[in-house]
C-alpha cells in the first residue's frame, strides 16, 4: 500500500478482474506474518504485535483508499470487494495472534469504526442534487452518523475525487507518491492525531491553488465546482469535533 499499488491496481479495471487487491497482494502478507513472527512470540507479545499491525494497516488502507482519484462505479465495486477481504484477512491476522479480542475492538475500536465507516462514504450522494450549496452540503454531511468514525484526512480527501481536475490531489501537491504522503498521517505505532492539522493544511493549500486557477479557466467544465468551498467549511468544524 506504501508504494501506491493499492490506487494504481483499483485504476485499472482491465487487468486481474477476479482477484481483489487484498487476495492478490495482502492476504499471503498477514499469514507470514502471523507464521513467521506471532508462532514464535510469547502470547502477550503476540497479542501486542497483532493489535498493532491490524491498527496500523486499518488506517494505511484507508487512507490510500482515500486518495483513489477518480472514483468512478467500477472502482467503487471493487473497492467494496477489498474492504471484505481486508476485514477477513485482519480477523485472522489477530486470531492466529493470540488475542481474544476481536477486530472491533482493538485500539478502542477506533480503527475498525473507520474501516466500516469507510463503506458509508463511498456511497455517499449528496453531490448528485446539483441545486444544495456548499454550505448545504457540508452541514448535511456533519449530520451523517457515520462521519463521526471518520479522521478528517479521510474525508477531506475523499472529496477530492469528485473535484475538477485542477484541484490537485493533496500528495501531488506535495510532490509525493501516494504512499509517502500516507506515512505522514500514520506512524509505525498506529498512532494518526500528529498527521491531521498538517493534512488539513495541505488540503487548503490545494484549495487556495484551485481557487487561482478556477479563476483563469472560466470554461471549465470537469468535475464539481462546489468542492473546494465544501472543504473549506467541513474542515474547521471537523478539527473541532475531533479535539473534543
Amino acid at each position: 500500500m506504501h508504494r501506491g499499488t493499492y490506487l494504481q491496481e483499483n485504476a485499472d479495471t482491465t487487468s486481474q478482474q477476479h482477484s481483489s487487491f487484498v487476495q492478490i497482494y495482502l492476504t499471503d502478507q498477514y499469514d507470514n506474518i502471523a507464521s513467521t513472527y506471532l508462532t514464535q512470540l510469547p502470547n502477550e507479545y503476540a497479542v501486542t504485535v497483532a493489535s498493532t499491525v491490524a491498527t496500523f494497516s486499518i488506517y494505511c488502507f484507508v487512507s490510500n483508499a482515500a486518495l483513489l482519484r477518480p472514483l468512478g462505479e467500477s472502482s467503487r465495486l471493487r473497492l467494496t470487494q477489498d474492504l471484505a477481504d481486508f476485514e477477513m484477512a485482519l480477523e485472522q491476522l489477530v486470531f492466529k495472534g493470540g488475542t481474544s479480542l476481536s477486530l472491533s475492538q482493538i485500539a478502542g475500536g477506533k480503527p475498525y469504526a473507520e474501516l466500516r465507516a469507510l463503506r458509508q462514504l463511498l456511497y455517499w450522494t449528496a453531490l448528485d442534487d446539483k441545486t444544495l450549496s456548499p454550505a448545504e452540503v457540508a452541514k448535511g454531511l456533519l449530520r451523517d452518523t457515520w462521519v463521526k468514525d471518520l479522521r478528517p484526512s479521510t474525508l477531506f480527501h475523499f472529496l477530492f475525487s469528485f473535484a475538477p481536475a485542477l484541484l490537485t490531489s493533496p500528495h501531488h501537491f506535495k510532490r509525493m507518491d501516494a504512499g509517502d504522503y500516507v506515512r505522514t498521517l500514520v506512524k509505525l505505532d498506529g498512532t494518526v492525531d500528529d498527521g491531521e492539522a498538517g493534512a488539513w493544511m495541505t488540503t487548503m493549500a490545494c484549495c487556495d491553488s484551485y481557487q487561482q486557477r478556477e479563476s483563469v479557466d472560466v470554461a471549465m467544465t470537469d468535475g464539481d465546482r462546489r468542492i473546494g468551498a465544501i472543504l473549506m467549511v467541513l474542515g474547521p468544524e471537523l478539527l473541532r469535533r475531533r479535539r473534543q
